[in-house]
């Protein structure tokens, strides 16, 4: 008996041995037969739905770039803004990854489902007629074109953004956001109209200002969100929010609504078992500080 059961023991063993070996195998193989596939399809979604100049010098196809997503990336890329700002550039970065759906490599149509960018300079910026350079995506009929000829599709599941510099500069609020440090990650099905994404950032230097008056400069952030977006009205419902700016906790909700004229806000903010000293660092503009942390 100790004899049948150890033979048996074994043949699982071996059984378990190629199965897994096949497995990294396929792993590393599979890159290797479809790289001119995905990235020409990639390409053809490229040209047919960015409103905007994007140049990359070469790209590789992996599973252990970002396992177990299977990758294609783009590495130094940059990506000019939309009009009026089509001679500044929207985002530079050592690696943008784009994570493809694995069933869909070998169907007609790629699934773009994950984005990974790393090292990135995120440049946004809005003009004082509120036009934005952040516009690249072509309207849905573009998109449902790109659709048809077979190239590729987004169904985004989720944003990671790694040790990069974020500036946002709305001149029509106006309002200035410079958060160096950046660290990003957003979960949520972004191909419906209406979602939840959930997010997490950590920013080691965040400066904010608002009508030409600063509220912080230099200060670290940690924030977990919760925010119900939908596309269809352009309204962003903040459901759960907790940040913590330097040592001051702060919870807030509300929501943010773009309107053709201008937007619509509406936030409620608290801080309980808060310091002093951490709100007055953290409420008073900068200029005026003889605090700091």
């Amino acid at each position: 008996m100790k004899q049948q059961a150890k033979k048996i023991v074994i043949k699982i063993l071996k059984i378990t041995g190629i199965s897994l070996g096949s497995l990294l195998l396929l792993l590393f193989l599979l890159p290797f037969f479809f790289p001119d596939t995905i990235s020409q399809k990639i390409k053809e979604f490229a040209n047919s739905s960015i409103n905007g100049k994007l140049d990359f010098s070469k790209t590789n196809l992996s599973f252990f770039k970002h396992f177990p997503a299977l990758t294609l990336t783009l590495h130094d890329i940059v990506l000019k803004g939309s009009a009026p700002f089509e001679k500044d550039t929207l985002i530079a970065a050592d690696e943008l990854s784009l994570g493809i759906g694995l069933g869909s490599i070998f169907e007609k149509q790629i699934t773009i489902n994950h984005f990974f960018l790393t090292r990135a300079f995120i440049n946004v910026q809005v003009d004082q007629a509120g036009q934005a350079n952040y516009n690249v995506i072509k309207p849905s009929a573009s998109n449902e074109a790109a659709a048809d000829t077979g190239s590729a599709s987004l169904r985004i599941e989720s944003i990671i953004v790694e040790n990069s510099h974020l500036v946002y500069n709305d001149k029509s609020l106006p309002m200035f956001i410079n958060a160096k440090g950046f660290n990003y990650s957003g979960k949520g099905d972004l191909s419906k109209a209406i979602f939840d994404l959930y997010t997490h950032a950590q920013i080691d230097s965040l400066d904010f200002s608002f009508d030409g008056e600063d509220y912080v400069r230099s200060k670290k952030l940690n924030a977990d969100l919760i925010t119900r977006i939908n596309t269809n009205s352009l309204l962003l419902e903040f459901e759960k929010n907790d940040l913590k700016i330097n040592k001051l906790p702060v919870q807030f909700n509300g929501r943010f609504e773009f309107l053709k004229s201008g937007y619509n806000m509406d936030f409620k903010i608290n801080s309980k078992e808060t310091r002093l000293r951490f709100v007055y660092c953290i409420a008073t503009p900068v200029s005026n500080l003889a605090y700091k942390n």
